[in-house]
């Protein structure tokens, strides 16, 4: 990616390490699990060619970004204040919020906690969905009880760490393969005991280049990983709780600005939750765009740029 980086002072004892290109109207570019800004490197060039400010972080705990050592710093809410802060740093009074995986419920947080400064939000990948209510407990042995799920193995710190540290590259290949639109449908899903750990359940993936990112490319993420393990990513997984009561304080969680969702047909989460795309349509009240690309996985901005590109372009223009 070209541009700039700039870190960024956005929390005590926080600093975003942002890539900064472009001159115009403010996109901020918002990757999840198991990623970093990098997952974004071929959005950056079409959005400055077509006039915009184009941030890219490595969000809070991942790549050259810091990475507190406490597990709450990871709530939604503190992570939407990142991105906000990284606004201002950069001079904007009003920006688009864009996001992927975890990147997308920070990216519907900002557009809910500043309203007066997010003039739009974009997800890929994940709907907007409204928290459980107050009382009903959080509780993964509801739906998971006999069988392995990967967000109640990662609520223990420690476990998926170490197995995910012991080889980082093979680790990211096979977690990428596995969500892609090239592995087995329900992959990532499939029955496993309750009690197995993440990688050995998962399909090999080939042995030559995955065929969304060359080899080179996965190098570039093993070695951010190597440098600064994965607890901080693993984090984000442990503020379920907190997330969904933070999310009750902002009322019915409509989204009130222009919005837009993007995921591939084989997006695992549409397969998680069967009713998330109905409930998002009735949380959005200007929702602009809804494509679902065929034949794509979760790595929606990496599979099918082409397709990104055009339908965040075509929201982006519109506002």
């Amino acid at each position: 990616m070209q541009g700039s980086t700039r870190l960024i002072d956005t929390a005590p004892g926080v600093r975003i390490s942002v890539q900064v290109s472009g001159d115009g109207p403010l996109v901020i570019l918002m990757h999840g699990w198991p990623e970093l800004g990098f997952s974004w490197r071929h959005q950056v060039q079409p959005l400055v060619e077509a006039g915009f400010t184009v941030a890219v972080p490595d969000m809070r705990g991942y790549g050259a970004s810091s990475q507190p050592g406490a597990v709450d710093a990871y709530h939604t809410d503190a992570l939407a204040d990142d991105m906000a802060a990284v606004a201002r740093a950069l001079g904007a009074e009003r920006w688009v919020a864009v996001g992927h995986d975890w990147g997308s419920p920070v990216a519907w947080r900002c557009a809910l906690r500043f309203p007066e400064a997010v003039r739009g939000v974009f997800s890929l990948s994940v709907p907007h969905a409204p928290a459980p209510p107050a009382g009903r407990d959080i509780s993964f042995d509801q739906v998971f009880k006999d069988r392995f799920y990967y967000v109640r193995y990662f609520q223990a710190v420690g476990p998926a760490e170490a197995e995910l540290e012991a080889d980082p590259r093979a680790a990211l290949k096979k977690i990428f393969f596995a969500l892609s639109g090239d592995a087995p449908l329900h992959e990532w899903m499939k029955p496993r005991p309750a009690d197995d750990i993440l990688l050995p359940g998962l399909i090999d993936p080939p042995s030559g280049p995955l065929s969304f990112m060359t080899d080179d490319e996965l190098d570039q993420y093993a070695g951010q990983y190597r440098a600064s393990g994965f607890f901080g990513a693993v984090s984000w997984y442990r503020n379920v709780a907190r997330n969904a009561q933070e999310a009750r304080a902002y009322g019915d969680q409509h989204i009130a600005q222009p919005s837009g969702f993007l995921c591939g047909d084989r997006e695992i989460l549409l397969f998680m939750s069967p009713n998330g795309l109905r409930a998002q349509r009735g949380l959005c009240d200007d929702l602009r765009v809804e494509t679902i690309v065929p034949g794509a996985g979760h790595w929606i901005q990496q599979e099918r740029p082409a397709e990104v590109n055009q339908a965040l372009l075509a929201f982006l223009r519109e506002l």
